[in-house]
């Protein structure tokens, strides 16, 4: 054992002994809560096998340094700054190396490859530390935010400015260096330098420039309404939870120790945090979350899952936690027998027999084609009664491989959910539904190859959608290609220089043919060219103009990957035009969960995403962008309860035909689910009309054996209805409830176009 690893398991050898040993097992919550608690002592009785447990790693190479002298202390000095840097210790690690920098002993030479990734750190470290002064410790509306001006500009500005210094040093020894460039420019722009106070031949241009003036800005009101959650990354579900006619969100953050959160909505634009009074205490940790009502009762539950990134350290438990419909929930995980231990990050419900209960397919991520244990990915069979049954290579899915991302979507239109697992270093998996007549005799097949949805290899999040409106299920698979940059912001300086990235795998957008292959139109529709870092995301409609657009969370945990998250609207469904900087999404923090909803009920879709990164001290507040409006453009929303189909509808097909004014119509395809694999969206259908003045025809496919069908005439738009499966659409009574506006200073000019 090294010296570190026994110095840190003297310093919690008697923190073992306090864990809730004795907590009885008859209560599933308090199970859960124990076994939590094991794993979190049993992660820092060996903190350097976890590279995220940044400050006992730290604690312990202090102790290294201080057994060491002259020469042999350098390298442990190096690393403990290092590991400061990355928990947040950003002062402590500065100082650490400035004297390293000024040791007599130590030549560093920043013309030296050998000693660039010094100067990396310390450049960075006073990046993150004007981050942590200006943004992350005094949150505004706009912080970190491009084009970082108004009071998103570093008051503080030592850290940026000393970052700036460094970077211009680096790039005089390293001018093809593109991600100092890209930072120099970040910490200039932090400090109002930017373009100004870049040198041309460093200067990078159209960082912030605003292309689409018509497009308007989308206030960040996470703070003002009482959900700006500070964190690392992590999962989120939004759902009415306690059915009282208001969307309320549950967060996860991905820290051992790091709890939840449940937000109610209070019913007058504000939010009360009740994780306290739900029961949720010692639930903690998980990187996703996925909600669903898996026992029909009619209330949404939620499963958290855990051990992402971690490897063989990360067989960990999921929660399943099912909402007892008072406020409060119970972890029946174990009891429902989901119980398993593997590393995982993505989930997906679908009732793939039809029996109106739904099912649960979890992607793990296996280390087999690493050298390292296999974690085959799970397909459980919901029992009916509260418990789940594991079937997947019964029914033919043999899935080992290290899966980001699981969808369910019905691709050949004849009612079975089909399944798409996205796979990092490896092709992806589509499992065709060739159904049975019952699960003994129920069959998938392995279509990928065939269909031409293989790529990309660096795959991660993934979703299915009608993004061409003609009644056949796309695929949209976004690229997560680490492989050529540890940091990313290298080659995303690139893309905005206009130089090509062939090393850099693109994303995959695949138009269902209808004949169970897809075509990729990446080209066609303008992704082909762009460095999306793709993690947390979601899709929705953010003009309500009837097409789908997109918005990506990216980054790496590597803390140099300052790169802004990005919005992207259908034109039509032709082609997609980025509007991340004159929306005001472009986000310079790690974009985890995400999901579009009307969380003010007004008729547009809001944001919420949760915002963080990996280490310790990459933690930052997540944001809630408030739709302004579309003025002119109409909407409908739509609330689906099934009866022979599975009480939260997920699976159900819905058409719309509407017409305007003028007399022509037209048809809108949708299907009722949470969205993609990183951000678990509401269930309410919010559809966006454009200027339709009715809903000619509204026909809703239900996810049940005989694929029932009901129509409906002449629906009010601007509208929310409740559809109960076999009775009449019912208007319900949901009038706008304003965001409450602590800010409405800063917003009052905001732009709301015709």
């Amino acid at each position: 054992m090294s010296s570190a690893r026994v110095l840190v398991s003297l310093a919690v050898a008697g923190a073992l002994g306090c864990v809730a040993q004795s907590t009885p097992k008859g209560d599933g919550t308090a199970r859960m809560a124990d076994t939590l608690a094991r794993i979190y002592a049993s992660a820092i009785a060996d903190p350097t096998s976890n590279p995220f447990l940044n400050r006992e790693r730290a604690a312990a190479l202090r102790s290294i340094v201080a057994q060491q002298t002259g020469l042999g202390a350098l390298q442990p000095r190096f690393l403990l700054a290092q590991e400061l840097v990355l928990a947040g210790e950003t002062r402590e690690a500065i100082a650490g190396l400035e004297d390293l920098l000024h040791s007599t002993a130590l030549k560093l030479d920043a013309r030296s490859p050998q000693n660039k990734p010094f100067f990396d750190l310390l450049a960075i470290a006073y990046l993150r530390l004007g981050e942590q002064e200006n943004c992350a410790l005094n949150p505004s509306a706009n912080a970190c935010i491009l084009p970082l001006d108004g009071d998103a500009r570093h008051v503080r500005d030592e850290g940026a400015r000393k970052a700036v210094a460094l970077y211009e040093r680096m790039l005089r020894s390293f001018p093809d260096d593109r991600g100092s460039q890209w930072l120099l420019n970040i910490a200039n722009m932090a400090i109002g330098g930017y373009p100004e106070r870049v040198p041309p031949s460093w200067r990078i241009p159209n960082i912030a420039r605003v292309r689409n003036t018509s497009f308007p800005h989308f206030f960040n009101i996470a703070k003002d309404v009482g959900v700006g959650v500070s964190s690392l990354s992590g999962g989120l579900c939004l759902e009415d939870f306690n059915r009282d006619g208001f969307l309320d969100l549950f967060t996860t953050s991905w820290g051992l120790t790091d709890p939840v959160h449940f937000f109610l909505a209070d019913g007058r634009g504000a939010y009360v945090d009740h994780t306290a009074d739900a029961g949720l205490r010692g639930i903690v940790g998980g990187l996703n979350c996925v909600h669903a009502d898996f026992d029909n009762d009619g209330y949404d539950d939620i499963l958290i899952l855990r051990g992402a990134w971690l490897g063989d350290a990360g067989a960990h438990p999921n929660s399943l936690l099912h909402n007892r419909g008072n406020g409060t929930f119970e972890d029946v995980t174990f009891a429902a027998g989901l119980g398993s231990l593997h590393p995982t990050h993505s989930a997906a419900w679908a009732d793939f027999d039809l029996d109106g209960f739904l099912d649960l397919f979890v992607g793990n991520e296996s280390g087999a084609a690493m050298g390292r244990r296999s974690h085959p990915s799970e397909l459980f069979l919901n029992n009916g009664n509260g418990t789940f049954t594991e079937v997947s290579r019964k029914v033919g899915i043999d899935l080992d491989a290290f899966v980001k991302g699981v969808v369910w979507g019905d691709i050949n239109n004849d009612g079975l959910p089909d399944l798409f697992a996205s796979v990092l270093l490896g092709p992806n998996r589509l499992y065709v539904n060739r159904g049975g007549r019952s699960v003994d005799t129920w069959h998938f097949e392995e279509v990928a190859a065939a269909a031409g949805v293989q790529l990309p290899t660096m795959s991660f999040p993934a979703w299915f959608w009608d993004q061409d409106n003609d009644g056949w299920e796309d695929l949209l698979v976004l690229s997560y290609d680490v492989r050529k940059s540890g940091a990313l912001h290298d080659a995303v300086a690139m893309e905005y220089l206009g130089q090509p990235t062939p090393q850099i795998e693109h994303s995959h957008l695949y138009r269902n043919n209808g004949n169970g292959a897809f075509v990729d139109v990446s080209k066609q529709v303008g992704l082909a060219n762009k460095v999306i870092y793709a993690m947390g995301s979601n899709f929705g409609d953010l003009d309500n103009d009837g097409w789908l657009d997109f918005y990506v969370g990216t980054g790496n945990p590597d803390l140099r990957s300052i790169i802004p998250n990005r919005m992207f609207r259908s034109v039509e469904g032709r082609r997609f035009e980025e509007v991340t900087v004159e929306g005001g999404f472009g986000h310079l923090q790690k974009g985890h969960g995400t999901a579009f909803a009307d969380l003010d009920r007004d008729g547009d879709e809001d944001i919420y995403m949760e915002m963080g990164g990996a280490y310790q001290g990459d933690m930052f507040t997540s944001v809630l962008f408030e739709n302004p409006g579309w003025a002119g453009r109409s909407w409908i929303t739509l609330e689906l309860e099934g009866r022979s189909a599975n009480r939260s509808a997920i699976g159900a097909r819905v058409e719309l035909v509407v017409v305007d004014s003028k007399g022509a119509t037209r048809s809108l395809r949708r299907t009722i689910g949470t969205g993609g694999s990183f951000g678990s969206g509401s269930l309410q259908l919010h559809v966006g009309l454009d200027r339709a003045v009715r809903v000619q025809l509204l026909r809703i496919t239900w996810p049940d054996l005989a694929r029932s069908t009901q129509s409906f005439a002449n629906l009010e738009v601007r509208r929310t209805y409740q559809i109960i499966q076999g009775q009449a659409p019912a208007v319900l009574d949901r009038p706008p409830v304003p965001f409450r506006q602590d800010q409405a200073a800063s917003r009052q000019h905001r732009h709301v176009p015709d």
